[in-house]
C-alpha cells in the first residue's frame, strides 16, 4: 500500500503503522456503520432545521457518436430534499419521499383546483348535459358502475392502471365494459374545456377491452416477490409493511387507504370496511397471523387515524402508487410497462395476490367470496352472512 500522506505517497508494508520514510501514522479511522441502506436517504442538520435527502433516480447523458468504445456515460443523480423542525420528523418522512416530490404534477399551478374534483362529482355534472335515450343512459350508468371503487378518488390522483384494473376486476360482459370505456371518455371530454381535466389527460382512450375468454388481468406478486416484500417489512420498512398487509387483506387500493383505527376490531382481529358499493360495503376481513404484528405496528403509529397512511394522515392513491413502484424498484422486482404506460404490477396486484393465496387455502367458496368482496352483486347477496370464525379459518392458513 501507499503512505496516506499526499506528499510522500511511497510504497510501504501493508501492516505498517507508521511510514518508514516520513513517519506519518497510517491507521485509518473505522467508518461509522450506516444506519440505512443505499437508496433509503439520509438526514443532516442545517442551522435550526433538519434536512432529509433521498436519491430518487439517475439521468444518464448519452455518449457522443465519436466516443471511445470503453467510454462510460455520465450519470447525474436526482434527489428529493425536504426540511423539518426535528430529526424524528425527517427520519419518518424518508420512506415516503418519491420522485413525485421533486417535480409537481404537470399543470399543478393552474389545474390543481379543477382536478381536485372526484370522478363521481364530474360524472354527476356531465350526466344531465348528455341528452340520449333512456336505454342508452341506463347502459352508461351500468358501465360507469364498474369504476365504483374510484368514484371518491380525485381526478388528479387517477392513473390508467387504476382504471384498467377496474375493468379487469369486473365480471361484467364485454358490452358493459365497452359502455364503461365510452362513458368515461365522454366524462373526460366534458371535463377538459372546464379545466377539470388537462387536455392530454383523457385516459379512457387507453383502456383495453378484451374478448370473452381472453384475460387481461394483471398477475399478482409471485411467492418469491412476496418474500422480498416480507423481508423488507420485517426489517421495519413502513411502505413494505403497507404492501405486505395489502397482499393479505385483499382490499381494493382506494378502500385500503380509507381504513382507520375505527374500522379495526382488535378483539376479533378483523377489519370491517371496503368501498361503499354493493360488492364491498361493510365487508369483514380477518387478519392473517403472518401480518398481525405489522397491522399492530401500523395501528400504533396511526394514533387513531388512517392505519395505512403517513403516521395517521391519509395517503392518496397517486402517492401510494408512487411508493409501491419505488419499493419494487428498491427490492429489484421487475415491473416493466407497456406502450400505453401500464405496469406489469400495480397496487391492485396486491388484490390478485390475495386471491392467489386464497386458492391455496382450504375453505368454502362462499367464505372466500365474502373475504375478497366479489364484484357480482348476485353472488354477494347469496353469500353476505358469513361468520367471522369461518373467515378466520381461511386467513389463518395464508
Amino acid at each position: 500500500m501507499k503512505c496516506n500522506s499526499s506528499k510522500c505517497a511511497r510504497e510501504i508494508p501493508e501492516d505498517a503503522v507508521f511510514c518508514p520514510y516520513c513517519g506519518r501514522k497510517q491507521l485509518r479511522p473505522k467508518r461509522k456503520t450506516k444506519s440505512r441502506g443505499n437508496g433509503l436517504g439520509t438526514v443532516y442538520k442545517k442551522g435550526d432545521k433538519w434536512i432529509a435527502v433521498k436519491t430518487v433516480g439517475w439521468i444518464v447523458d448519452p455518449l457522443p457518436p465519436d466516443a471511445p468504445e470503453d467510454a462510460l456515460p455520465h450519470k447525474r443523480r436526482q434527489t428529493v430534499q425536504r426540511s423539518f423542525s426535528t430529526r424524528k420528523d425527517a427520519l419518518a418522512a424518508l420512506p415516503f419521499m418519491t420522485a413525485a416530490d421533486r417535480h409537481p404534477r404537470a399543470g399543478t399551478a393552474t389545474q390543481r383546483k379543477g382536478t381536485a374534483i372526484t370522478l363521481q362529482e364530474l360524472y354527476d355534472q356531465w350526466e344531465p348535459t348528455h341528452q340520449k335515450s333512456q336505454s342508452t343512459m341506463n347502459c352508461y350508468r351500468a358501465g360507469f358502475r364498474l369504476f365504483a371503487p374510484l368514484w371518491s378518488v380525485k381526478l388528479e390522483d387517477l392513473d390508467i392502471d387504476d382504471l384498467q384494473d377496474c375493468l379487469d376486476d369486473s365480471d361484467a360482459g364485454k358490452r358493459t365494459r365497452q359502455n364503461a370505456k365510452a362513458v368515461l371518455g365522454l366524462v373526460y371530454k366534458y371535463g377538459i374545456p372546464r379545466d377539470a381535466v388537462p387536455k392530454d389527460r383523457n385516459l379512457a382512450q387507453f383502456l383495453r377491452i378484451t374478448d370473452p375468454g381472453e384475460s387481461s388481468k394483471k398477475p399478482g406478486l409471485s411467492l418469491a416477490e412476496l418474500d422480498l416484500v416480507r423481508a423488507a417489512a420485517d426489517g421495519g420498512d413502513p411502505v413494505a409493511r403497507i404492501v405486505l398487509c395489502h397482499c393479505y387483506l385483499g382490499f381494493r387500493p382506494s378502500a385500503l387507504l380509507q381504513l382507520t383505527a375505527a374500522d379495526y376490531d382488535p378483539e376479533r382481529r378483523c377489519f370491517v370496511g371496503g368501498i361503499k358499493t354493493e360488492a364491498g360495503k361493510g365487508r369483514t376481513v380477518t387478519v392473517s397471523p403472518k401480518i398481525q404484528a405489522h397491522v399492530d405496528a401500523l395501528r400504533d403509529v396511526s394514533g387513531g387515524g388512517y392505519i395505512f397512511g403517513r403516521s395517521g394522515a391519509a395517503l392518496n392513491l397517486s402517492d401510494y402508487r408512487a411508493l409501491f413502484y419505488e419499493l419494487l424498484d428498491r427490492l429489484g422486482i421487475q415491473n416493466p410497462v407497456d406502450e400505453q404506460g401500464r405496469h406489469r404490477l400495480t397496487p391492485h396486484s396486491c388484490r390478485h395476490t390475495f386471491a392467489t393465496l386464497l386458492k391455496r387455502a382450504k375453505g368454502a367458496d362462499a367464505d372466500k367470496l365474502a373475504l375478497i368482496g366479489h364484484t357480482s352483486t348476485a353472488m354477494l347477496r347469496e353469500y353476505q352472512d358469513v361468520p367471522v370464525d369461518d373467515l378466520r379459518a381461511i386467513t389463518d392458513q395464508l
